[in-house]
């Protein structure tokens, strides 16, 4: 189950660089929201790989990452989850 974890974590890391991040921010390029959220992602992502693992990954990462999006300065735009 835990080599499943980091496969499913690349595979959405992959997904989410084909669409738009959901986030914005004024007067940011969209290639520049893609660079902030792609560094956020894969550092929350390499967080939650590493020991000790949590419980829930998928949400310890989406959390991780908005948060790191929120330190760049990005606003969440709205998301159907």
């Amino acid at each position: 189950m835990r080599r499943t974890i980091p496969l499913l974590l690349l595979a959405l890391a992959l997904a989410a660089g084909c669409t738009r991040p959901p986030y914005a921010k004024p007067g940011a390029e969209l290639t520049a929201v893609e660079d902030d959220y792609t560094d956020c992602y894969s550092k929350a992502s390499l967080d939650v790989n590493t020991p000790p693992f949590p419980d829930r990954p998928l949400t310890v990462v989406d959390q991780d990452a908005d948060a790191c999006m929120k330190e760049r300065g990005y606003d969440p735009k709205i998301r159907l989850n």
